[in-house]
């Protein structure tokens, strides 16, 4: 099972969530852009949450410089506030952008120390392989609006947050919050 629920700057409608992880379940598990990003397909149980950022940041920037843009450099304090929102959703069993009651991204960036002129975010889990790095990265490009904020070039900054678990048991949940001071 592969799932998304929104970009940041924009939501989608149930049947464009549909269609989109249908399209990233039909696709093969090869892709150009996993070339020369070790660990692309590991799986949470096997691999530890250094190698799934790191895999996942190489095969997003391989896309970024294929579209002819500028590759993402590591922001720590995105990536702190990346990887507290993953466990926080884990954490209080929901999985969106925001809990009720709880911080906006806006709010939790500025926490993690981190202020810019811009900036987004994109969600996403997955069991068994669909919960890798090349399965996520495959989903967010299915999606128009996924897509729209990893190949914007309004971004220059990154941080991943990244759990062992999901909603549907052994897996994944990916956080990606991008920015630019």
């Amino acid at each position: 099972m592969l799932r998304y629920v929104q970009a940041k700057r924009g939501s989608l409608s149930a049947a464009t969530a549909l269609t989109a992880c249908l399209i990233a379940l039909s696709l093969t598990a090869g892709t150009a852009a996993a070339a020369g990003c070790s660990g692309a397909g590991a799986r949470a149980a096997s691999a530890t949450p250094g190698k799934l950022r790191a895999a996942l940041l190489c095969l997003v920037n391989n896309k970024r410089r294929a579209s002819g843009l500028h590759a993402l450099s590591l922001n720590r304090k995105l990536q702190k506030a990346a990887g507290r929102h993953a466990r926080d959703m884990v954490r209080n069993h929901f999985f969106g952008h925001q809990r009720a009651g709880g911080p906006s991204l806006t709010t939790r960036l500025h926490r993690a120390g981190w202020h810019g002129s811009a900036w987004g975010e994109t969600l996403a889990y997955g069991c068994g392989s669909m919960g890798s790095p090349r399965a996520t990265l495959r989903m967010w490009l299915n999606s128009p609006p996924h897509r729209a904020i990893l190949l914007s070039g309004r971004y220059r900054q990154a941080g991943l947050g990244v759990t062992e678990r999901a909603p549907c048991g052994g897996g994944s949940m990916w956080v990606m919050d991008v920015g630019r001071r």
